[in-house]
């Protein structure tokens, strides 16, 4: 199973696509990600937005309609 995580659909406006096979290192290099090119506004904000943001990870990593897990 293919785990597909964008950079646009956790709120930040760039392209960055991170595409595994293992939903822990996917979310893992989406985290990187934020961490390094959105770090001023990730840490704008309140700590409960910051952890909505990692949650939303895990939900787009499990959901299976398509959009988010792709089984090949």
């Amino acid at each position: 199973m293919v785990h597909i995580l964008r950079c646009k659909d956790l709120g930040f406006n760039d392209d960055f696509i991170v595409i595994d096979n293992d939903p822990k290192k996917a979310k893992e290099r989406m985290k990187e990600h934020v961490l390094t090119e959105h770090k001023e506004e990730f840490e704008s904000l309140s700590d409960f937005h910051q952890e909505e943001i990692i949650s939303k990870m895990d939900f787009l990593l499990t959901r299976g309609c398509g959009c988010g897990v792709l089984k090949l």
